[in-house]
């Protein structure tokens, strides 16, 4: 058998037959339906333009002017503001620092003027305004506590009180009880910067804030005394000057462990007490850790040469030949505190003396 006749024709199948109609045509039905997909899909997306668009004006609107956007009818008048504080403020201070015309409408109220309106005063460090329909509005606020005041004067008037928080704002006080207020040392060393008709705020209150607090939770009995805190020194050499009857000048440390120093000072004051014949301190320096030196204001001294007498100055004899070992009371003398608690240990009173703690 030749090798030709093994081979056998390849298969046909349908696909080889000539397709010699045209395809049909898309049906009018089919032509809607295309037309209507076609439509639905520009309207979905102008739709979307659309509301991208508005809802940027709107966000603009709110922020730069939250009047315009009223509600659909007319809401009713403010007739009730809620005050919500953790502070002194009351009511009636809210309502005079807010100025409400009588017929404010609720939704017409510029929330953001009115908060700048009571962060002005210095007093409130925050404050949030919500509207709660019908006719309220809800104002709640957070208020700095004073721990020092100061005395200052604008232009020709009278010096008036301020009141000085932790952060260093100055402000002037509101709704404080004077007992309170009087309880308050004052400021010294310091230099007020005006910015119009307010005082810009003072640095390095935070220090002398834990000192205070420091000697009012756990030493309130010297706490009471302190009339002036001169931060003169506090930016140079890191020294707080406290003024009080107690002693002329005290001088606190701030590389130093506040209530290690409040001890150490209760304790100078007990043994200077304890003196027969004791002569008022003139300086305690606290800053230099526990060899603290304390220093006398001596009585003057009479003068044999000339028959006068001469005080004496910084704490020592005006003649040198006057400082005798018969004589202590003549000479500088240096305290050695005894041990206090270590930095990680909780904070108790000495065992001299107990201190009471009370809040503030």
């Amino acid at each position: 058998m030749s090798p030709s006749a093994s081979i056998s024709p390849p298969a046909r199948t349908w696909r080889d037959i000539p397709q010699t109609i045209a395809p049909r045509a898309m049906s009018s039905t089919g032509r809607k339906r295309m037309i209507f997909a076609t439509a639905k899909s520009v309207a979905v997306l102008v739709f979307a333009c659309a509301c991208l668009w508005g809802g940027y004006e709107v966000y603009v609107t709110w922020q730069e002017n939250p009047a315009k956007i009223k509600a659909p009818v007319k809401s009713a008048p403010v007739k009730t503001i809620s005050l919500r504080t953790d502070g002194v403020l009351d009511q009636a201070w809210v309502t005079r620092t807010l100025s409400l015309p009588k017929t404010a409408d609720l939704m017409e109220l510029d929330l953001y003027a009115l908060r700048e309106r009571l962060l002005e005063s210095g007093q409130v460090s925050a404050a949030v305004l919500s509207r709660k329909f019908p006719d309220t509005l809800v104002v709640s606020i957070e208020e700095r506590s004073p721990i020092a005041r100061v005395n200052a004067r604008f232009g020709e008037g009278d010096p008036e009180t301020f009141l000085v928080a932790r952060d260093g704002v100055v402000f002037r006080g509101s709704c404080f009880k004077d007992e309170l207020v009087q309880t308050l040392p004052f400021l010294g060393g310091i230099a007020l910067k005006r910015s119009g008709n307010k005082l810009l705020p003072l640095q390095g209150m935070s220090t002398v804030a834990d000192l205070l607090g420091t000697a009012r939770v756990n030493a309130p009995g010297l706490y009471r005394n302190w009339t002036v805190v001169s931060l003169e020194k506090l930016q140079s050499d890191g020294e707080i000057v406290v003024h009080s009857p107690d002693a002329a000048e005290i001088v606190f440390g701030t590389r130093d462990d506040f209530y290690k120093q409040i001890a150490r000072l209760d304790y100078i004051l007990d043994e200077a007490k304890k003196n027969p014949a004791p002569a008022p301190l003139k300086s305690i320096n606290l800053a230099v850790g526990e060899q603290v030196p304390v220093s006398f204001e001596l009585p003057a001294v009479e003068n044999s040469d000339q028959g006068a007498k001469t005080p004496s100055r910084s704490g020592r004899p005006a003649a040198n030949h006057l400082a005798s070992a018969s004589n202590p009371a003549a000479r500088p003398a240096v305290f050695r505190a005894p041990p206090t608690r270590p930095a990680s240990a909780t904070p108790t009173a000495p065992a001299h003396r107990p201190l009471p703690r009370r809040d503030f």
